[in-house]
């Protein structure tokens, strides 16, 4: 009978703690690096949404900077300084000193459908008219963008930017106007109409103002863009300076700080923009600015993931800075990503 020995032989304790305590820490390795990866992922998502924000918000507000006026007629919606209609009204947030918040403005602008027909006269019109018919559903359109009868007869619609008429009546989807348009003015069938309306931007601080995702910029109250934390405008105007030319408009922007050359010292801030010669028929330039944050703080990797703190101060745009805000509180303040833009826009500012 053969008898075959094995030299078996096994793990010891300490082998085996000493295995589990590399397979410890191998896991934890991965585990951190895991994590330390999707949260740069989560950072990078936050900055390039922080950043689409604030050019969302600049194209938004530019846009509607480039068309104040609209060649408006009277007094539109609540646009109006001094009780004198305005296609610019400056809502600066403190014109004696130092802002302690976003600014506002109030803009005249046009407001059509881009769906065909859209807002278009049904027939022609001319020479000598005091009202026009729209496309069936116009005037209805019209209506949920702000058009209201109770409004009349500040209600302005504006036919392809070439005039604009005071409404003074509506019956289904024709417009009475005011006044009979005397010739030669004539338009043919399917001719653009314009809704002229006062839009007002500001920034949304509360939850309840920006459906909970504060802060926003708002338009007329309705939140448009998230993350908007600050806005500020400034202001070049012709002829809202005597010392330059006699305060009489020349087509040159005025030289605010008598340097010779368009700077930024020729913007002007703080004015309450309503007794000559700062009255917002000289407004020429706006400068717009506008700082976007991250919608939520960056979390660290160290234990209790406490959020990450930015080393850079407060975002000082023109004249607000924010770090004398009533309530402003430099550790809450610094968890946050910031992105700023500035743009110098023309306006229309067409005098009526």
């Amino acid at each position: 009978m053969t008898t075959f020995h094995h030299n078996e032989q096994g793990a010891t304790l300490i082998e085996l703690m000493l295995a589990m305590v590399i397979a410890s820490m191998i896991v934890a390795a991965g585990f951190t690096v895991l994590y330390a990866t999707d949260q740069a992922t989560r950072t990078n998502d936050q900055i390039v949404d922080t950043q689409q924000n604030a050019r969302m918000a600049m194209e938004l507000i530019a846009r509607d900077v480039r068309a104040a006026g609209f060649g408006m007629g009277g007094q539109v919606g609540g646009c109006v300084t001094n009780g004198i209609p305005a296609p610019i009204v400056p809502l600066d947030n403190n014109p004696a000193g130092p802002d302690t918040g976003p600014d506002a403005i109030s803009l005249v602008v046009p407001v059509t459908s881009t769906a065909a027909p859209g807002w278009s006269l049904a027939n022609p019109v001319g020479p000598g008219f005091s009202q026009i018919t729209l496309h069936a559903g116009a005037v209805a359109e019209m209506m949920s963008a702000g058009f209201s009868i109770a409004t009349l007869p500040t209600a302005q619609i504006s036919i392809n930017g070439a005039m604009t008429e005071t409404v003074s009546a509506v019956s289904g989807d024709t417009l009475t106007f005011a006044r009979t348009v005397s010739a030669p003015a004539s338009f043919p069938a399917g001719t653009k109409v314009y809704l002229l309306q006062c839009v007002t931007y500001t920034v949304g601080t509360t939850p309840v103002q920006c459906d909970n995702s504060a802060p926003c910029l708002l338009r007329n109250g309705t939140p448009m863009v998230d993350g908007i934390e600050d806005f500020q405008v400034a202001y070049g105007c012709d002829g809202c300076n005597v010392a330059v030319n006699g305060g009489v408009p020349d087509g040159i922007v005025d030289d605010q700080d008598s340097s010779g050359a368009f700077d930024a010292a020729d913007f002007i801030t703080n004015s309450t923009w309503s007794s000559p010669p700062f009255i917002p028929s000289t407004i020429r330039l706006i400068r717009i600015a506008v700082v976007a944050r991250q919608r939520s703080t960056d979390r660290g990797i160290s234990e209790g993931h406490a959020p990450m703190s930015v080393s850079f101060g407060p975002v000082v745009v023109s004249d607000h800075d924010p770090s004398g805000d009533a309530g402003y509180n430099a550790t809450t303040y610094s968890q946050f990503r910031r992105r700023g833009l500035s743009r110098t826009v023309d306006v229309r500012n067409l005098a009526f």
